[in-house]
């Protein structure tokens, strides 16, 4: 009897043994899951500041207008970020049917409950996600030969409308492609053509219209380049690749594409 009763003890101190090594290796792994991706993006950003200088460093050409060669590199790095856009845009979704239960009287309960653990379960895998978006554009950037600054300026001048428009004012991650450290990213880049133009001795139209650019994006700091009409060089640059551009915006995705990560300690931050 005391064998019998000893054996069941020893039985529940093994499970109880592993459900504590389980309690305490899960969110290891998890922790180890989502922080990889981050690792291996930042190191992929230091890299590219070693070659091509921090994102706020890119000098612009002189007429503003992306050549064709970088646009078509841009449009590859944006086709390699399809993965995260997809799982990014279904998780937005979700979130926006559970917003659409609280206008609903008739919703059955059942419903709710199993959109809400869908919804939980799709969060859970945010995390990795963005850093996987995050490893995968800084990698491609490295590999296209791209830094993140000129990337930021097409992204930029390429979804010049999008990016103005208020009607994404939901979405999962806010509604703005650019935070206030972008803004003052695309000034800086903006200067630094200026002063490169006014080195060569450009013309005194072009010249005058950078300085009322920056003038008028110092004065109002969530300003983005060019918001009252963007110069028709550039314009012209971008309209044989118009149609593509647009297919590879991902609203979902734009919130993130341009922030930058930096270790703390044992977490990431995002900015």
């Amino acid at each position: 009897m005391e064998e019998k009763t000893w054996g069941c003890l020893k039985q529940t101190a093994i499970g109880c043994g592993l459900l504590i090594v389980l309690a305490i290796a899960f969110p290891i792994v998890m922790g180890l899951m989502v922080m990889s991706p981050f690792n291996r993006a930042i190191d992929a950003r230091l890299s590219i500041e070693e070659r091509f200088g921090p994102q706020d460093a890119y000098v612009p050409p002189s007429s503003g207008a992306p050549s064709a060669d970088r646009i078509e590199v841009f449009l590859e790095i944006r086709r390699s970020l399809a993965g995260p856009c997809v799982d990014l845009t279904a998780a937005e979704r979700q979130v926006e049917k559970m917003e659409s239960y609280d206008h609903e009287d008739s919703v059955a309960r059942v419903e709710v409950i199993k959109e809400a653990f869908s919804l939980t379960k799709s969060m859970m895998g945010i995390g990795p996600v963005m850093g996987r978006l995050y490893e995968i554009r800084n990698q491609s950037l490295l590999d296209a030969g791209m830094g993140l600054g000129e990337f930021t300026y097409i992204f930029v001048v390429a979804y010049a409308d999008r990016l103005l428009a208020t009607s994404d004012s939901n979405r999962l991650f806010g509604p703005a492609p650019t935070n206030r450290r972008i803004r003052r990213a695309l000034r800086s880049m903006l200067q630094n053509q200026l002063e490169a133009l006014q080195s060569q001795g450009g013309g005194e139209a072009e010249i005058a219209a950078l300085e009322a650019e920056i003038a008028a994006m110092e004065v109002d700091e969530d300003r983005l380049p060019w918001r009252d009409g963007m110069p028709s060089t550039i314009e012209d640059a971008l309209a044989p690749y118009r149609a593509e551009l647009d297919e590879l915006y991902c609203p979902a995705m734009a919130p993130l594409e341009l922030m930058i990560n930096e270790k703390h300690g044992p977490a990431v931050e995002s900015l």
